[in-house]
C-alpha cells in the first residue's frame, strides 16, 4: 500500500520554546515505492525508509543509521543547527539498535552494531 509520505523523520524541537526547528527523513525513499508502476511518471520528493533509527548526538552533530533507495546501509551526519547532511558512510550491514561514541587518544569513534558485529568508525579529525 502506498500511503502519503514522509514515512519516518528526524525533527528537531527548541526545547526553550517548543519550535520545530527543521525535520528530515531517515534514509531514502524505498526502490519499491521509487519504482511503483502508479508513481512511474511522478518525481517524488524524499520520503525517508518507513524505519525508526539509532541514534547518537554529538555537541555538533546528530549521526544516524539507515540505508540509501537501493538498500545500501549507511551512517549519516547531519549539522545540528540546519538539519543539512555533513556526510554519508556505507557500512557493512543494517544497524537496527543503539549506537555509541566515544573519544580514545584524542580521536573521536562511532560504534555501531550491525548484523551480528560491531563496527567502529573514526571522524575525520578536525
Amino acid at each position: 500500500p502506498l500511503y502519503k509520505p514522509p514515512y519516518s523523520r528526524i525533527t528537531a524541537i527548541d526545547m526553550t520554546t517548543g519550535e520545530h526547528l527543521w525535520w528530515i527523513p531517515v534514509g531514502e525513499t524505498p526502490a519499491r515505492v521509487l519504482q511503483h508502476p502508479q508513481l512511474k511518471d511522478m518525481e517524488l520528493p524524499n520520503a525517508g525508509t518507513g524505519r525508526t533509527p539509532p541514534m547518537a548526538v554529538t555537541p555538533t552533530m546528530l549521526m544516524y543509521a539507515s540505508t540509501t533507495s537501493d538498500g545500501t546501509p549507511h551512517l549519516f551526519a547531519i549539522d545540528k543547527r540546519s538539519g543539512e547532511e555533513l556526510a554519508r558512510v556505507e557500512v557493512p550491514a543494517d544497524s537496527y539498535y543503539g549506537m555509541m561514541t566515544y573519544v580514545h587518544e584524542g580521536r573521536q569513534y562511532v560504534m555501531l552494531q550491525t548484523g551480528s558485529r560491531l563496527t567502529a568508525i573514526a571522524l575525520p579529525q578536525q
